[in-house]
């Protein structure tokens, strides 16, 4: 819609009318009272409130009861101080500006039966109203004055006595006498000056009237300060007393009338004490009782009455009672405050109805979408109605004022000119027209209220930094919209309901009911103010960083990672990728893992290994995929994969080093009151850059090159996860590089009923199919027989011939350890399988646990069979008969074993001797296998074997004998050697060494490895310590151990000391302090050494000792308690004179204002100079 009509020409009223912005409930300016009352909007729900309360308040001197109360709630900002003060001057009829308060205000509600009301009670009920909020008015005297108290000086003041209760008491008793006129007459010629205007300087009026006392009677006053020292604080008021002295000075000052007290703000006053709340139960009943409908309160509270109680969680207040002390209780609603505004600013004439009728219905649909809130409340919605009567407003916006509004009246350091809600947002109403900050009254029809136009005219009670902030944004960012964005972020922080979201700050600065929607900017002035950190962004969405996050943030900004520190985190992210690890199942009998290695180091073991290798994108990437297609075509067995890092990736990496980088610098240093929060968010920042980083290396990986055999197996462009695509790949290369798995491919069921049958059957003919599917059968003249000249079984019997040729055992293993390997892979069931098949025809010998396996059906065999570790440990042979080259390999091998020569070329002669030799050397090889372990170190598998073998020479036939020292002499003589260097070099020295490095291993290092500032080098010699203690050779590195360990040991115990050294220094600084605090020597032996012993044992060092960071926290808290020693020692010293006073007490409401500041300055320092003068030491908390 095209239109020129400017927004100023749509209202009814004036818009540049005054409209005051604070309302205050004691407020006696009747210019301002007169144009409160003109200018108030009563509602329907206000009207119906008002009329039930002046027809109870008719009523009662008819029928006189104790029900005097009324509570009026509502939430703050909704107009209930303006009811109770509306009340107030119309119950007492005030005069302003010459006219009667009672017949203007009935005139404003237009309401006939409101006024045929107030003129009943004007004429037969005279009330005095006593109008204050107690927000300002408390603490005059002390910051813990009851509402007794300061109900009952207020109203003293109002009958025109002093304030001050002694002074007060004072004129009360003289005018009982008679002799105030004369006390007053006394003063002027004393002082020159009159006691009516003086008597509320209470420092100096005491002084004053004690003289003037001393003066007029020295005989009962015969000191100038006597009547000063004998009564001061000791004048005490209670809820009764305050009852009956109403009744009495009424009588006296305002015969024939009625007492209305109007208490504004009593809810926040009473908050969550339960004393405080007693004691107004008790004002209400003792008014209610003694003045029987005469004397009446009206008190207005933020909660109602029951919330109020039900917070209190106390016995002692009873609800039901309560209700009927306050029978009439009216609850304002959120929904009148936009009544109000409308009525009071908004208020549109025809046209403009018609126009804005108009404009809505052309664009609801847009204008619905493009400003819609998400909330944790139901926000109104935008209706053709209320678009009209609160345009260029929209409903949900007022909502939102009220929120910043009320934010603004809590924080520290608001202005005082911030006051209620209802005022402020018809205010803030106006101002949005016609402030020249914001000017919309100049404004084309169409153009809406923006959240950063309502800033600009709040921003003189925000914060001075938190200003300066959004104002620099201007000169610092170039997005047009980045200074608005923080405005408006700045605001929803004070409105908890709302989320601080891009799409809620694009809504918030939506410009117009035609514009488009804003969201695409905000969300690009997000990101440039957020990089720039303008803005954090937290759980709770946005919001504009603190002092202390600035800090944190220029602490954080110096931290940059190393070579060293990316490649751990590159290494972290892409091992997860491998979280499950990738794996194919090849002719659906076995699994195969992808095993991951990244710039050659291996992260994860498997059947078929993946480099990994990363290089910066462009030349760098481009030269590395051309080296690793080349090595793929050597390394024939790998699988190679380049990865580009680009900046978005550098970026990330650097942003998680740091994130992880300062909550291990924070979690360990003493935390300031804002750290928990802070660490808090960085955890939650940690995990939002660990996600982008994870999200941008698996697109870097998943667009990266990957070769195999000089074949590009990259992935797809619709692969879309790394672990699959590491799966796929995996299931292209594996018939590749295990091209004979099928030799020897069989389900893992089939295999073990294979196994099973082999035990028990009497022949071949009724074996399973997975004999006759891997084709290890043949026929034989009609008998079938197992194929062993060809085919897997050959493979494997050919294996186990080498590994006896060359003098050594084929044990299982070896056995199926060299077939998972290319280009077999066979599982180690199938090896089982074929193994057995060949001890069955009769091909092998097999040695188990010392003991020759003659038959495949003995107990033996199904027991090694059956048992995987013990198939493993068991030896395996060619079976042949001794033959003259059998003795002569013999005789070589022991001359090779044992370094002599066998004396006889004969199978006895050479057994005899070879017996001997292995019964010499079987107990060492025994000790050694006893002794690794009892200490859990590695390398007793080896000794294990040998061991075994060595117990079949020994106890076995003379020709097995024979054939096993053959297969295995090398293992015999690898395990004497060795068995000889472990009890050499395990001496207990030794084993001490080695339990230290376990312990460095154990305890130093877990802790280390969490210290932000340990070197590569420690946690190379952390890695290679651990590498070298797995080592079955470990015994040949002990100098190497013993220097890892030693490194990892000088590491922490330097942090040991440095955490020990800054105990003991602080602790000694605290003993001092205490010791040399004043008293000190007036305590006895017993309470110093009580004292002291935490500070005592805290500066000596322990005999066991303490991890380092228990010794950290006990020194972050020596400073707390030498705080509590030094309370203890003078409560012990002054005992009663030690009085602590709790500031908390006195500022317990808030600081709004500069007079509710001197009011609690002034208290403060009037009940310190009081319990000084009564000789009491004062300790301010």
């Amino acid at each position: 819609m095209t239109t020129t009509q400017p927004i100023k020409t749509l209202f009814a009223n004036d818009i540049h009318r005054r409209i005051e912005e604070v309302i205050k409930v004691d407020q006696t300016d009747e210019e301002i009272l007169s144009g409160e009352i003109n200018e108030y909007v009563v509602t329907d729900a206000i009207r119906n409130h008002y009329t039930g309360i002046y027809d109870a308040y008719r009523e009662t001197p008819n029928k006189p009861h104790e029900g005097i109360a009324v509570w009026v709630s509502g939430f703050f900002g909704s107009g209930k101080s303006s009811f109770a003060k509306m009340l107030g001057l119309s119950i007492a009829n005030r005069v302003v500006a010459g006219e009667s308060a009672a017949e203007r205000f009935a005139q404003r509600t237009g309401d006939k039966k409101l006024q045929v009301l107030l003129k009943a009670i004007s004429e037969k009920i005279p009330t005095h109203a006593v109008i204050f909020d107690v927000s300002t008015d408390r603490g005059i005297r002390s910051g813990n004055q009851t509402l007794t108290e300061i109900m009952y000086g207020l109203f003293l003041q109002s009958l025109g006595y002093a304030k001050d209760l002694d002074l007060s008491e004072l004129e009360v008793g003289l005018e009982e006498k008679g002799e105030l006129k004369r006390f007053e007459e006394e003063y002027r010629r004393l002082f020159n000056k009159e006691w009516a205007t003086e008597k509320g300087k209470v420092a100096f009026a005491l002084s004053e009237a004690s003289r003037v006392l001393h003066s007029l009677d020295s005989a009962t006053y015969p000191m100038a300060d006597s009547w000063v020292k004998a009564v001061k604080n000791k004048a005490d008021i209670t809820p009764g007393k305050l009852a009956e002295r109403a009744t009495e000075l009424m009588k006296r000052r305002r015969p024939g009338q009625s007492l209305m007290f109007v208490v504004d703000e009593v809810g926040q006053f009473v908050a969550r004490d339960v004393q405080k709340m007693l004691d107004l139960q008790a004002v209400v009943q003792n008014l209610g009782v003694k003045g029987r409908g005469k004397h009446w309160v009206v008190v207005t509270s933020q909660e109602k009455l029951g919330e109020l109680v039900s917070g209190l969680d106390d016995k002692k207040i009873e609800l039901a009672r309560l209700m009927d002390r306050f029978p009439l209780q009216v609850h304002l609603e959120p929904s009148d405050i936009s009544e109000v505004t409308s009525r009071r600013v908004l208020s549109k004439n025809a046209a403009a109805q018609a126009s804005l009728g108009k404009l809505f219905d052309e664009h609801r649909g847009r204008l619905t979408e493009h400003t819609r809130l998400t909330a944790d409340i139901k926000l109104p919605e935008v209706t053709r109605d209320s678009f009209i009567d609160l345009y260029p407003l929209l409903p949900y916006q007022i909502d939102l004022i009220i929120q910043v509004v009320s934010g603004l009246r809590t924080q520290g350091g608001a202005s005082k000119h911030v006051g209620g809600a209802n005022r402020t947002i018809i205010k803030l109403a106006q101002q949005l027209l016609i402030n020249p900050a914001v000017n919309l009254a100049d404004e084309q029809l169409g153009a809406l209220v923006r959240l950063d136009q309502v800033y600009d005219l709040v921003e003189g009670n925000i914060g001075s930094e938190v200003r300066a902030k959004i104002s620099a944004i201007a000169k610092e960012l170039s997005h047009p919209l980045a200074q608005p964005v923080a405005k408006v972020i700045c605001l929803l922080q004070y409105v908890k309901s709302v989320h601080r979201t891009a799409e809620n700050i694009a809504a918030a600065l939506h410009p117009g009911v035609a514009s488009d929607s804003q969201l695409a900017a905000v969300k690009e002035a997000l990101r440039e103010l957020e990089s720039s950190h303008k803005v954090r962004r937290g759980d709770d969405g946005y919001r504009i960083p603190t002092p202390a996050e600035d800090d944190w943030e220029r602490l954080r900004n110096g931290i940059n990672p190393k070579p060293g520190d990316s490649h751990r985190l590159y290494s972290e992210v892409l091992s997860s990728f491998w979280q499950p690890q990738p794996s194919h199942t090849l002719f659906e009998t076995k699994t195969f893992k992808a095993g991951l290695a990244i710039h050659g180091r291996e992260v994860s073991d498997g059947d078929m290994m993946f480099q990994v290798h990363l290089a910066d994108d462009g030349k760098e990437f481009q030269s590395l995929a051309t080296d690793l297609r080349t090595r793929s075509q050597q390394e024939r067995k790998n699988v190679f994969w380049a990865i580009a890092l680009n900046e978005a990736i550098d970026r990330e990496t650097v942003e998680l080093f740091r994130s992880k980088e300062m909550l291990a610098r924070k979690e360990r240093e003493t935390k300031g009151e804002d750290t928990p929060g802070l660490i808090a968010e960085e955890r939650v920042r940690q995990r939002r850059h660990n996600d982008e980083l994870r999200r941008l290396v698996k697109a870097a990986c998943l667009s990266g090159s990957v070769y195999f055999r000089g074949n590009d197996r990259s992935p797809g462009d619709r692969a879309v996860d790394v672990g699959k695509s590491a799966a796929e790949i995996l299931g292209h290369v594996l018939p590749e590089v295990f091209d004979r798995f099928k030799e020897a491919a069989a389900k893992s069921t089939d295999v073990k009923k294979g196994v099973d049958a082999l035990f028990t059957a009497e022949n071949l003919q009724g074996l399973p199919a997975v004999f006759g599917s891997l084709g290890l059968l043949r026929d034989e003249k009609g008998k079938t027989v197992f194929r062993v000249e060809s085919g897997p079984l050959k493979e494997v019997l050919d294996r186990i011939d080498e590994r006896a040729n060359y003098g050594d055992t084929a044990s299982g293993r070896f056995l199926t350890d060299e077939f998972a390997k290319e280009p077999f892979g066979w599982d180690f069931e199938a090896v089982r399988l074929l193994v057995l098949s060949l001890l069955r025809a009769g091909k092998l010998e097999a040695t188990s646990k010392g003991q020759t396996l003659d038959s495949v059906t003995s107990v033996d065999a199904r027991d090694t069979f059956s048992n995987n570790n013990l198939f493993r440990q068991a030896s395996f042979r060619p079976k042949k008969g001794i033959e003259f080259e059998e003795l002569v390999k013999a005789s070589e091998a022991f001359r090779d074993t044992f370094g002599t020569e066998v004396r006889e070329l004969n199978a006895g002669a050479i057994v005899h001797e070879l017996r001997k030799e292995v019964a010499r050397h079987e107990d060492t090889v025994a000790s050694a296998l006893a002794q690794l372990a009892a200490n859990r170190l590695p390398g007793g598998a080896v000794l294990e074997g040998a061991l075994g073998q060595m117990k079949a020479i020994l106890r076995g036939s003379e020709d097995n004998a024979l054939a096993t020292f053959n297969s295995s002499h090398r293992s015999i003589k690898d395990a004497i050697k060795r068995a000889a260097e472990v009890e050499q070099s395990l001496t207990e020295p030794r084993l001490h060494d080695l339990e230290r490095a376990r312990q460095a291993l154990a305890t130093a290092w877990p802790f280390l490895r969490q210290e932000a500032d340990v070197t590569d080098e420690l946690r190379a010699k952390a890695a290679a310590l651990e590498d070298l203690l797995a080592r079955e050779s470990f015994y040949k590195e002990l100098p190497a151990i013993e220097q890892s360990t030693k490194a990892l040991e000088v590491d922490y115990d330097k942090r040991f000391e440095e955490a020990l050294t800054a105990r003991i220094a602080a602790y000694t600084k605290a003993f001092d302090r205490l010791v040399t605090t004043p008293g000190w020597g007036e305590v006895d032996e017993d309470q110093q050494r009580r004292l002291a012993g935490p500070f005592e044992r805290g500066r000596t060092r322990e005999k066991e000792r303490l991890p380092i960071p228990q010794l950290r926290s006990e020194r972050d808290a020596c400073d707390g308690r030498l705080r509590t020693a030094v309370a203890e020692l003078r409560r012990i010293i002054d005992g009663e004179r030690v009085v602590s006073l709790n500031l908390g007490s006195y500022f317990g409401g808030g600081i709004e204002t500069e007079e509710q500041l001197d009011a609690a300055l002034d208290g403060v320092r009037e009940e310190c100079a009081r319990l000084i003068g009564a000789g009491k030491k004062v300790i301010v908390q």
